[in-house]
């Protein structure tokens, strides 16, 4: 589920990730995943402002549930893979996930790539630590 949307200046660390110009504008977009009314993973997305213009104006709830096939959708953006880093983290409070600053959190950084091999989305998806389980399968 989508929290929020919104067109943000550029960070630093975000635009070298994503191989832009260092004062490219990004748009930002902040997501939760549920599991019986409980959020299990929250989610901060930045994507180039210039590739995905389209979502300029948007509502949270205008996305679908899958991003990437809508990143196609909308803006003819398509991911063909993704680099990803895993870090067990502690001292961070996420604002959806309810979490104690004691709780170790599992903290997954991730470049999704287009067909070119040119970064698309960067994306920061924290959880709590506790039962952690991770799978992936972009296809």
């Amino acid at each position: 589920m989508i929290k929020n949307i919104t067109v943000i200046d550029a960070v630093k660390t975000v635009n070298e990730a994503l191989k832009i110009d260092k004062n490219a504008a990004l748009i930002y977009i902040e997501r939760v995943r549920i599991v019986e009314d409980r959020v299990i993973l929250s989610e901060k997305i930045w994507l180039p402002k210039s590739r995905y213009q389209d979502f300029i104006g948007l509502e949270p709830e205008d996305f679908e549930n899958l991003l990437y096939p809508f990143y196609y959708k909308k803006c003819g953006q398509f991911v063909s893979s993704a680099v990803e880093m895993l870090f067990f983290i502690s001292n961070h409070i996420d604002p959806y996930l309810d979490n104690t600053k004691q709780e170790n959190l599992v903290k997954v950084c991730r470049v999704a790539k287009n067909l070119e091999g040119d970064p698309i989305e960067y994306r920061e998806s924290y959880g709590l630590a506790e039962k952690f389980s991770y799978e992936v399968n972009i296809i």
